[in-house]
């Protein structure tokens, strides 16, 4: 029998081999509950988010680089401004220590002019013709009677040229003290900018070979997926191949109506091999929709009815809050008139003992009554007699005027 077989009876018998065994495969990925997949490809998104997590992780370093740089930043400036601070405190110091020590009251030339003491330090008016104490308005030496007229002028110019040399001496230091001052802070001033010019640079060198690396892994990340993208549509033309030859050499196109039965399951059948239901299989299907027509009507007759039921509850039970309200509101309305009747009465009873007040309190006690008190030790019992003999007890006993503790003990 072999040696009758032509070529292409062999590639046809390789051919149903290969797919024989690509449907065994088949089998057995679809009915293996732990490898089949449904839309979803498992491998490929852990292998993404293992790869999102590689790139947060890169972030988050980049940011605690970024964060302990900019702490490190801003200490260094803390330091020198501290530094700084410092310096101008003393050079501060060391021009009030200047001042303090070089420039007080009694060292200044008018010092003499403002002395309080200086009456008692004067010397007399004149003490021989050559005094030098005495001055030009001192009226003691007039033009033409001054011995020492040349030598005094000689000396006043030697002491303004000394007066002269030492503010200018004294200005300069002022000066050069102020220069050195102001280069040191610029001196401190530079060397803060330079340092901050250095960590600048280093942070956008850094940040340059943070970009770099970014990139570098973007290129490589791009290269694989091109080459996955590339790598899929190969795969995926070649199923298409597979599946077209598949589809021409299956029993679908052929219009095998046996091929719609389910292998596994006698009771089902494959839907895209399926060619329709038969009569008897179309009458059962009627019969069951009309029979769920039926439950459905019947269910939405039950729900209907509960509903009234509910409706009716619901008025049932808003006409008894009602009646409780108007009972309550009756309530408060009896409260309300017994508390004006209450009111009322008060206020009869209290007019009442004003009007008895006004009966009863008619004398008013006058000044004279209460100079009539201490006077000697028998003066209150006379003044008892008094308004005694005035008619003026009936008053005191009811309270409208106070009766002294000596009249009651007698």
């Amino acid at each position: 029998m072999a040696n009758f077989m032509t070529q292409t009876d062999l590639n046809e018998a390789s051919k149903l081999q290969k797919r024989q065994q690509f449907e065994e495969e088949r089998k057995k990925r679809i009915f293996n509950a732990k490898q089949r997949t449904f839309g979803l490809d498992i491998d490929t998104l852990e292998r993404q988010i293992a790869e999102r997590n590689k790139i947060r992780q890169t972030e988050a370093e980049q940011h605690r680089r970024y964060e302990h740089q900019t702490d490190m930043m801003q200490k260094v400036i803390h330091a020198k401004e501290l530094e700084l601070a410092k310096r101008r405190r003393t050079v501060e110091n060391d021009l009030n220590y200047y001042r303090c020590r070089f420039q007080n009251k009694q060292q200044s030339r008018e010092f003499d002019l403002n002395d309080p003491e200086s009456i008692k330090k004067s010397k007399p008016a004149r003490i021989a013709d050559d005094d030098i104490n005495l001055g030009i308005s001192s009226a003691q030496i007039f033009i033409g009677e001054d011995l020492g007229h040349r030598e005094r002028q000689r000396r006043q110019r030697e002491q303004q040229r000394a007066w002269l040399d030492q503010q200018i001496k004294e200005r300069k230091q002022a000066e050069n003290a102020r220069l050195q001052a102001d280069r040191v802070i610029y001196e401190s001033i530079n060397a803060r900018d330079q340092r901050l010019e250095d960590m600048a640079n280093s942070e956008r060198k850094v940040r340059h070979q943070v970009l770099d690396s970014i990139q570098q892994f973007n290129c490589e990340l791009a290269r694989r997926k091109r080459e996955e993208r590339l790598r899929k549509q190969k795969e995926k033309v070649e199923d298409d191949m597979a599946e077209i030859y598949n589809m021409l050499s299956s029993d679908m196109l052929t219009e095998n109506p046996n091929v719609a039965q389910s292998r596994t399951n006698p009771n089902k059948k494959i839907a895209f091999m399926y060619r329709g239901m038969s009569p008897q299989e179309l009458a059962n299907f009627r019969q069951a929709q009309h029979q769920q027509m039926l439950d459905r009507k019947k269910q939405e007759t039950e729900k209907h009815l509960m509903d009234k039921q509910w409706e009716q509850y619901a008025l049932n039970m808003d006409r008894e809050l009602h009646l409780k309200d108007r009972e309550m509101e009756r309530k408060r309305q009896r409260e309300y008139e017994k508390l004006l009747e209450e009111n009322d009465k008060l206020a009869q009873e209290q007019k009442m003992q004003k009007d008895h007040d006004k009966v009863l309190h008619v004398n008013r006690v006058t000044p004279e009554f209460f100079d009539k008190f201490n006077r000697a030790s028998r003066a209150d019992y006379r003044l008892y007699e008094e308004l005694k003999r005035k008619n003026l007890v009936h008053n005191l006993q009811s309270g409208a005027i106070d009766i002294p503790k000596q009249v009651k003990r007698h």
